[in-house]
This record gives C-alpha cells, structure tokens and sequence, in this order.
C-alpha cells in the first residue's frame, strides 16, 4: 500500500499522485494500515505508540465513523498475562463510563490482533499544553477539576488509574473553554478483579508516582490524587514539585523529603492561598494526609474558583447525564464498502477506470452503483463488437451475465449489513445512556456521602477537642455542646447508612443493565460481522467477473 504524506488516505501500489490533494504518494512500511479490523475498522492513520501497544485513526466501513483503535503488540499477545492486562482496560472504562474519560465502545481479537476500539478525541495532549507555557491558575483549576470528577467516578467504581499524567490527559476545545478526556487505563487496578503477575512491579511513570507505591505498600484511590497533585503543580509551575537530576532521584524524592510550595518555585507566581494548600495537601507523604477522596478534591477547587476566580467562565462539569450521541470528530467521508479488495489493473487503462472506484462504492446506493458499472463494461462490450472482437465480447457478456445475477444478493446482503449495523448502533446508544443516567445519579449520591464523612469528621475533631477539655475539668458548660454534637454524629452516620444503601441498589442494578447489554451487543456484532464477511465475499466475486470482463474487451489489449 501507498499512503499520501498530507491527508493520510491509502492507496494501491501502481498509484502515483493522491487525487484529492495531488501530494505524491509513499510507500507505507507499517503492515497495520489499511487493513480493516474485524469487517468493519479501517486503520488509515498511526496516531502514536507505546510500549505496549500502537494506535491508529480508523474509519467505521459502514457508518463512516472516526474511531481510535489501540492494537496490542504481536509478540505481547502471545502473553495471556498481557492480553488480559490489555483488555482489562476496556472493562475498567466501560464500567465508569464519564464523559470526561475517553470511551471504549468495542474490543477484541481478529487475524491475531488484539484491539481496542476508542472514542477519538481531536485535541491536544495536557502535556502538550504545559509546554507551550504555565497555566493562569483559574484555568489549571477548571482543567484539575475535570480530572478529579473522572477519578471520583472511577474510584467510586473500583477502579484506580495508576498511571495519571499530563500525557494522559486530552483537552478538548468546547466554545470559550476546553474539556478534558482522561485516557489510558492500561494498568489500572480494578479492586475486586483478581490480581495480575508482572515482572515489572512498579506502575506508573516517575515523578507522578505516589510514595505508597514507591514503597510497594497497598494503594488506594489517594495514590491517583497524589498523581494529580503532581499534575496541577505542573500546570501552575511547569515544574515537577521537586529538583531531581536523575530518574532516581525523582522517583525518591517524595520519600526524602516535602514538596516545593509553588509559588517559592516561580519567581512572581500569585496563587490563592487555599489552592496552594490544597495542591501541597495532595502531595501529603501519606495518604491518610491526603484528602479523603476525589469529590472532597473537587469540592475544594470548585470552592476556590467560586472565591476567587472569574465566575463568568466555569468549567465544563456535566451536572447531568451526557448526550447518548457523543460528537464524532474528524473529516467527514463518503461511506465506503472496504471488505473489497483492490484488483490489479492496468495503469490508464478504461479498465481501471472502470473498476478503481468499485471498492468505493456507498452502502445506500451499492445496486445502483454496481449496475452503473456493469453499464460501463456493456459499452465496452459494444464497442469490441463494432471492431470485430466478436469472440472477446461474447466471453465478456457471459460473465457480466453472471455479474448481474450477483447484484441482486449484493444488494439483499448490504440491506441486511445496514440492519444489522442499525441494531448495533442502537444497542450502543442505549448504553451510553443508561450508563450515563444510573451513573450520574450513582455519582450525585457518592458526592452526598463523601460531604457527609467529611462533616461527620470535623463532629469527631471537635468532639475530641471538647472531650479533652471536659476531662480536664475546663467549661462545664461544653458537657452540652458535645451532647449535642453526640446527636449530630448519630444523625451523619444514619444518613450515610441510607446513602450507601442507595448506591449499592443502583450500582446492581447498573451491573445487572450492563450484563444484559453487553450479551446483547456481542449478538449483535457477531452477525454484523458474519453478514459483511459475506459481502466480502460477494463483493469479491464482483470485482472478479468485471475485472475479466473489462480486460477482454479493453482498447489496450488489442494494441
């Protein structure tokens, strides 16, 4: 395959120039591009590549839908260990479901690949962001916010990400602002899954990692709150929060000694007082420092940039459930039926003319399109009669004869394709949404009882303090207070009792939603992918009778 520097669409061998641009084409040495994944996923772009793993931009056959597919290296796969890591992710996103985190809408393995179908995001990395400049803190806030409300419902669901960094995060422009999309949950912990055996104990990347992991000590959902607070300190600095010369020592550091507060690290830097806190509170030695959880951490942010900060310009939280549609970015593109492969042809040839366009034919008109191009060898066979080529004309015939008896079951199986993709599409909306709907309200009571432990906290702080003052014979007279903070601490207590009682009813009912669906969608893609396996083949079997046809009885081959 040929692939064109500009615009990234591929092409066959013998093309030279791309026709919508006129770049000259390149050959491409990566063996992934073009090919299409499961009936249905053309990978036309590499997006970039990791360790693990290599991402492209695909373009869905049918729906004409932009998608990031992450494929896992070959000699990975082989790992079951790897290849159970590597799908983990997929389960560890779809059981969040935010729209701050980037969603995985397919998974699977074909021709010895195994892959990951993405939500594709057309925006920057954080990373990239910070380069360019230090953020203004109002902005570093409303972006460290999003990150939070992504971790809270991911902790929420039991998953920890583990590997939070600014390479991680996506900003994507929405009007005035941006909205972040948190990716990468490749080494993410699921609580209740079974653990995996690496030989590389230590997750995540220096400089983000949090102490407790560092020590190989049990970590929580306050690891990833760590990370972020490595990440705001960034956007408001563009330093990590400590001075390291190597790796070493950066991975060392938040064991030897306290962070640099921020604004000591840049020369003019203003913060408000309670962000700096609360970012030097993030990065607490110990997570029991830390804040509690990330709602506590959300809360805190949205309270600074209440008080200080222009409350023309808020970030772009949802404060209900999502569109079941989610905006599809990239150009948009004829819809193509990719299961045909390119046949040879002959360079310039009216034969080549004839069939180059024939695996680009649109779903929705395919008989009509394939009629037009038998039309097209009919008035070559004519013309090959009116020369004499009787012989040539009478073969072609036969087998645009058979050609046409094909169209009829082409256009009968693309129906069904159609119907099927239909299905699949609505299967996925349904999802989305109610993921979307049980989630949120998941959420809203999870954000409820974490302001209730935080309230039930500070009863037990002051309590404490009364107590002392109490025993010590000081103030009789508080005898009343802590009585009454007794009843106040009974009635937190009760509240998060019904609270919890509330979030685990949903959360089954959310999982026993998501195990009907996920059942239903694995039906539904099978026979979308057993039908255009068909048409493939049907297909194939066209482009067949044409391309003889069309070489019996072309100019070129009499000359």
């Amino acid at each position: 395959m040929k692939i064109c520097p500009r615009c990234s669409e591929l092409y066959s061998d013998d093309a030279a120039f791309c026709p919508s641009d006129g770049e000259g084409l390149k050959k491409s040495a990566d063996p992934h591009l073009g090919r299409t994944l499961a009936a249905r996923y053309r990978l036309i772009k590499r997006l970039g590549s990791g360790g693990m793993s290599v991402v492209y931009l695909a373009r869905h056959v049918m729906i004409d839908r932009m998608s990031a597919i992450k494929i896992l290296r070959q000699d990975l796969g082989m790992s079951p260990t790897h290849r159970e890591r590597f799908l983990r992710e997929a389960r560890a996103v779809n059981r969040i479901n935010h729209p701050n985190i980037v969603e995985i809408t397919d998974f699977g393995e074909t021709e010895n690949l195994v892959y990951l179908v993405m939500e594709y995001v057309s925006g920057d990395s954080l990373m990239a962001h910070v380069k360019r400049g230090r953020f203004a803190w109002a902005r570093a806030a409303r972006v460290a916010q999003q990150i939070a409300s992504a971790l809270a419902r991911a902790h929420q669901t039991g998953v920890v990400h583990r590997d939070l960094k600014p390479d991680n995060v996506l900003l994507v422009p929405r009007g005035d602002d941006e909205m972040v999309k948190l990716t990468d949950f490749g080494i993410a912990k699921v609580v209740d899954a079974p653990t995996l055996t690496f030989s590389e104990q230590l997750f995540g990347t220096p400089g983000y990692i949090a102490p407790e992991y560092v020590e190989g000590m049990p970590a929580d959902g306050r690891a990833d709150l760590y990370s972020l607070g490595v990440v705001l300190y960034e956007m408001l600095t563009g330093l990590l929060p400590y001075e390291a010369r190597s790796q070493a020592d950066i991975l060392l550091a938040p064991l030897n000694g306290a962070p640099i507060p921020p604004a000591a690290r840049v020369e003019g830097l203003t913060l408000p007082p309670d962000l700096e806190s609360l970012v030097l509170r993030m990065l607490a030695r110990h997570a029991h420092d830390r804040q509690r959880d990330a709602f506590e951490v959300t809360d805190a942010l949205g309270d600074v940039l209440r008080r200080f900060g222009n409350t023309s310009r808020r970030p772009p939280v949802p404060s209900g459930p999502p569109s079941a549609t989610l905006p599809e970015a990239g150009e948009s593109r004829p819809t193509l039926i990719e299961a045909v492969p390119r046949v040879s042809a002959i360079p310039g040839s009216h034969h080549e003319r004839m069939t180059a366009n024939v695996e680009k034919l649109p779903t929705m008109n395919i008989a009509s399109r394939w009629h037009a191009a038998i039309g097209e060898v009919d008035d070559a066979i004519g013309r090959a009669r009116r020369r004499g080529d009787v012989k040539s004309a009478d073969k072609a015939a036969a087998l645009v004869a058979e050609a046409r008896k094909l169209v009829a079951n082409v256009e009968r199986t693309s129906g069904t394709v159609g119907e099927h993709q239909g299905r699949v599409d609505r299967l996925e909306a349904r999802g989305r949404a109610f993921r979307a709907n049980l989630g949120h309200a998941i959420d809203e009571l999870v954000h409820d009882r974490s302001r209730e432990r935080v309230h039930a906290e500070a009863v037990r702080s002051r309590q404490g303090s009364l107590d002392g003052a109490i025993a010590s014979g000081e103030r009789e007279a508080l005898v009343w207070e802590s009585a009454a903070l007794d009843e106040e601490l009974e009635r937190a207590e009760e509240r998060e009792r019904d609270l919890s009682f509330q979030i685990e009813t949903l959360q089954r009912k959310l999982d026993e939603e998501n195990e009907v669906f996920e059942r239903e969608l694995v039906e539904a893609t099978g026979a979308l992918e057993g039908t255009l396996s068909a048409l493939r083949l049907l297909t194939s079997e066209l482009v067949r009778l044409l391309d003889e046809s069309a070489k019996l009885v072309s100019s070129e081959k009499r000359s």
